[in-house]
């Protein structure tokens, strides 16, 4: 991916809850998230898992620049958590399934 910023391709539901979680002091607290999908197209019965490497180096990548960040405090969010965010270093475990390993939709992956 060439160290594209990807960072704001993430539902902004998620990013509103990281706000929460920093107005409310949880912003050095580990949790949980799940990666699945509802349903598969065309009325299939089952998908292969596929695309972990760039998962990880999305995750690798993630960070938020001056353009997402003015962005964000045009949303209302506060300067505080827009300091944070500007300085943000992701780091997380990955327990994945298998690449090309078939799996069905709501579970996750």
């Amino acid at each position: 991916m060439n160290n594209l910023n990807l960072t704001m391709l993430t539902d902004f539901y998620e990013i509103t809850m990281a706000n929460g979680y920093f107005k409310h002091g949880l912003k050095d607290k580990i949790a949980y998230f799940d990666m699945f999908y509802r349903k598969n197209p065309d009325n299939g019965g089952f998908a292969i898992v596929a695309g972990l490497e760039q998962l990880i180096e999305y995750l690798k990548n993630l960070r938020f620049d001056e353009e997402d960040i003015a962005y964000l405090r045009s949303k209302g969010f506060d300067e505080d958590f827009l300091d944070y965010v500007r300085n943000f270093k992701f780091t997380c475990d990955v327990w994945a399934i298998p690449e090309g390993t078939p799996f069905f939709p709501m579970s996750p992956l």
